[in-house]
């Protein structure tokens, strides 16, 4: 899969000859934030993948950096949590038989383009539109004008295919990025990574700590450098599998304030990994959140949190991983 960014100016640079990144063949192409990289999500490109290679289609997957929330959105009154980072989602669509992740620049510049303009000029000017698959509920161009009768009516004047992937339901429900994020939030890790069709991912760097958790025989490596944007599951203790030099490894990570060993009202992420005794510090570790296993509990002394602990840890080696552990 080729990445390829596109600045705001080589987006809305209609009259430009500049060089472009690519030429303009004929592409299969959709369009989305696609923050998760859901099942939902999922079924649109595979069938975008499928249509481009029996008609010889280059596929192409347009997604906007920062996520088009955080631009247009007031942080304070409406604050922007998402399910994967830009480094997560590029992560999740390597996999997925993709030619291109298109990444375009996003800022309220970009967001004014209109329908037509986006169309005409972007998509079939720049890039070779011939085909294009969406969501049956997708808005494009300023303020989500652009609707799929847009599209159809476009696709008149510039000659090329509109296909629409029908609503895709779990169980009777809608499955979506707003219903899978409210479950994370509630810690319902397993549901909410059986309509990703992956685990949860959170990436960060293992830094300093108070080393409390040595003292008892559990050491645990401290994360920080998450993603300010990153959605955190609930408070609680958590069964997820770590990549550590490319070797996949049980942890039980907590989420929480630490109530026991600390007075501090301080949202920390710190996970024991089992069976390994290399220094972490400094490493960007990749987790795959699999299973909430309670809540956070404040104990009376450090025993009591001991042996909850080796309690824990018998639950996280027993478990039976869905999924394999994510490398990319």
């Amino acid at each position: 899969m080729q990445i390829i960014r596109y600045s705001k100016n080589d987006f809305y640079s209609w009259d430009s000859h500049q060089q472009l990144n690519f030429d303009a063949v004929r592409s299969a192409i959709t369009i989305g934030s696609y923050d998760g990289v859901h099942l939902g999500h999922r079924k649109i490109i595979s069938k975008m993948v499928k249509r481009a290679k029996q008609h010889g289609f280059r596929s192409i997957l347009i997604t906007f950096e920062p996520h088009p929330r955080l631009v247009l959105k007031n942080p304070k009154n409406d604050p922007t949590f998402l399910l994967t980072t830009f480094e997560e989602k590029q992560k999740l669509l390597s996999n997925l038989g993709l030619d291109v992740l298109l990444v375009v620049e996003f800022d309220k510049q970009v967001a004014a383009t209109t329908p037509h303009d986006f169309v005409k000029e972007f998509l079939v000017k720049k890039l070779g539109l011939a085909d294009i698959l969406i969501g049956f509920d997708h808005g494009f161009g300023k303020d989500r004008r652009g609707t799929i009768d847009t599209l159809i009516e476009l696709s008149k004047l510039y000659g090329f295919a509109v296909e629409v992937t029908e609503e895709q339901l779990n169980h009777g429900h809608h499955i979506s990025s707003t219903i899978i994020r409210r479950l994370i939030s509630s810690g319902d890790i397993e549901e909410a990574n059986q309509l990703l069709t992956a685990p949860y991912l959170l990436i960060g760097n293992v830094v300093e700590g108070a080393k409390i958790g040595k003292t008892i025989g559990f050491p645990t490596a401290n994360i920080g450098g998450i993603d300010q944007h990153k959605l955190i599951p609930a408070n609680g203790v958590y069964i997820a599998d770590v990549l550590i030099d490319s070797e996949c490894h049980r942890s039980m990570m907590n989420i929480g304030f630490k109530p026991t060993v600390s007075k501090k009202h301080i949202l920390t992420v710190e996970a024991h990994v089992l069976n390994f005794n290399g220094n972490l510090y400094g490493k960007k570790l990749l987790f795959s959140i699999l299973k909430r296993i309670r809540n956070e509990i404040k104990f009376s002394s450090l025993e009591d949190l001991k042996s909850q602990l080796e309690k824990d840890r018998l639950k996280a080696e027993a478990f039976q991983n869905p999924f394999s552990c994510f490398k990319s």
